[in-house]
């Protein structure tokens, strides 16, 4: 009995060790199942972070674009309200969508305006108010507008240029051949359409052979007058009233003139104005300060020039001197000489007559 207990315990001592060792392996193969199932689901855990995170980021880029985006429209949308303001406040103004333009009938510089705007390429539309208010005129219900002076000054600010560009002087206003170059020689092309610098009424429109050719003369209500000449056609009668931009003429070589070009002048009662004191011809534009011209110094340098011309405007004939003679001196007519003279046609020279070549 004691040997089979003795056999019992020695067995248990032996297998002891062996199930020791068993069961540390069984434990920690339990225990990196466990840290492999914890790893795994640490890495899936951060790879939904990440797939978070970025989902994130794409929706704050979306929204950045978007707001961006609707800056831009919102900028874009002020930026073409503010033109359209513009376009809408000034109707002269062209737009590049259109290219068409609308200008007031009435409007003192509407022909030059168009003129322009056709040069860049700009279609013009004119409002009908100049149809109506010429209708009214012609029943005797409205007269062409006034051009005001103030005292004892004109305003040149509203003088349309007669011309349609820029365009440089032939013969300045002055003495010239003995004589007094009443105005200045604009050089043009022919054909060219001349236009009125004011409203008025046109009291004269004729040929003169031995001087202007065919020229009209307008009478404006500001005491003004001016006179176009050279003309190859006259497009007004007498009687007729013109309004700023309307086409008096077609410029030519008409008359006592070498080449095409237009004579202007501007007048008040007997005093000639010089037009380059007004106008800046070669730059087809108004000089500065027109809108205040004093009349006096205008009166004055009508005077200066006169006294002047008193000494030049005289030819003495001499023995054996004939009309001929003093008309080529003058460079003028002999019908133009015994005019200005009241000489008759057939009053003969004599010596020691002093003879004018202008009145």
């Amino acid at each position: 009995m004691n040997k089979a207990v003795l056999i019992v315990l020695l067995i248990a001592a032996l297998l002891s060790p062996a199930l020791a060792k068993t069961a540390p392996k069984e434990s920690s193969h339990k225990s990196t199942t466990q840290v492999e199932s914890k790893t795994s689901k640490d890495t899936q855990k951060e790879k939904s972070k990440e797939k978070q995170k970025d989902k994130q980021k794409e929706k704050q880029t979306d929204k950045q674009k978007k707001s961006k985006a609707s800056k831009s429209t919102k900028s874009s949308k002020k930026s073409s309200k503010k033109s359209s303001g513009k376009i809408a406040k000034d109707d002269e103004s062209p737009s590049d969508s259109t290219k068409k333009v609308s200008i007031k009938s009435d409007d003192p510089k509407a022909f030059t305006k168009a003129l322009l705007y056709e040069k860049q390429g700009v279609e013009v539309e004119f409002v009908d108010a100049t149809k109506k208010s010429r209708k009214s005129r012609k029943n005797g219900e409205k007269k062409p507008t006034k051009t005001e002076t103030v005292g004892e000054y004109f305003d040149f600010s509203t003088m349309l240029i007669p011309i349609t560009h820029e365009a440089r002087l032939g013969s300045p206003y002055g003495i010239r051949d003995h004589r007094l170059h009443r105005g200045v020689d604009i050089q043009v092309e022919k054909g060219e359409p001349m236009v009125a610098a004011y409203p008025g009424e046109v009291i004269v429109s004729k040929y003169n052979q031995g001087g202007y050719g065919h020229y009209v003369l307008v009478q404006h209500e500001n005491g003004l007058q001016t006179l176009y000449g050279h003309l190859a056609e006259r497009t007004v009668k007498v009687g007729d009233q013109v309004y700023p931009g309307d086409i008096v003429g077609l410029a030519g070589n008409t008359g006592k003139s070498s080449g095409a070009h237009l004579h202007f002048e501007i007048r008040y009662g007997d005093v000639n104005i010089d037009p380059t004191t007004v106008v800046d011809f070669p730059h087809w534009q108004l000089k500065p300060g027109v809108e205040k011209y004093s009349k006096k110094k205008a009166i004055q340098a009508h005077r200066k020039i006169q006294s002047k011309l008193k000494i030049e405007n005289v030819y003495i004939v001499k023995k054996g001197d004939t009309v001929a003679d003093v008309a080529a001196f003058f460079y003028i007519s002999e019908d133009a000489v015994r005019r200005i003279n009241k000489l008759g046609k057939d009053q003969p020279l004599k010596v020691g007559m002093k003879l004018k070549g202008c009145m």
